[in-house]
């Protein structure tokens, strides 16, 4: 795949030669002949290294080639990552031993907040309360009662009845 491409250019690169091979697997579980020329692995092989747009005009044999170097990428990909996981794992366990007690210190929190020991992740609980509306309206109520000393009256509001044109002073009494 070319360096200079995008996440997303590369993720809608894939789902595009994904979206094909199934087509011509499709294609081939109700009996179509694929055979892949070398003019298809040619093909394959440019669409894959130069990222040229996936045009309706690609043979089938184009499509199964490129799926298999798409699939050979992808597993060489986690591959490097798991290789490069090892490798900074391995050398923080070998910075434990180091001789500073502050870089030990430092090489074992880092080996603690691996995701498959977890030991000091950091963690953020939410919990939702539900409540009544009239629960949460008596609640405000009772702190504004706190703060101001007049008399709060609940009157009940009739909204058939209110001119909201008028309450909101938008309309012309002319």
């Amino acid at each position: 795949m070319p360096i200079n491409t995008t996440p997303e250019e590369i993720e809608d690169f894939r789902e595009k030669a994904r979206a094909f091979c199934e087509t011509v697997q499709e294609l081939i579980k109700n009996g179509a002949e694929v055979e892949i020329t070398p003019e298809d692995e040619e093909d394959a092989t440019q669409l894959f290294t130069e990222q040229k747009p996936l045009t309706k005009r690609i043979t089938p044999g184009t499509v199964l080639k490129l799926e298999a170097l798409l699939s050979a990428y992808d597993h060489e990909l986690l591959n490097a990552a798991q290789r490069l996981r090892t490798f900074v794992t391995n050398r923080l366990i070998e910075e434990t031993e180091n001789e500073k007690p502050s870089d030990r210190l430092r090489a074992l929190e880092l080996l603690g907040k691996i995701s498959e020991v977890g030991l000091f992740a950091e963690k953020v609980q939410i919990d939702v309360v539900h409540r009544k509306s009239t629960d949460i309206e008596a609640e405000i109520l009772k702190k504004l009662d706190n703060y101001i000393e007049a008399e709060v009256v609940q009157k009940p509001l009739d909204l058939l009845a209110l001119d909201l044109d008028a309450e909101l002073g938008l309309k012309n009494d002319a």
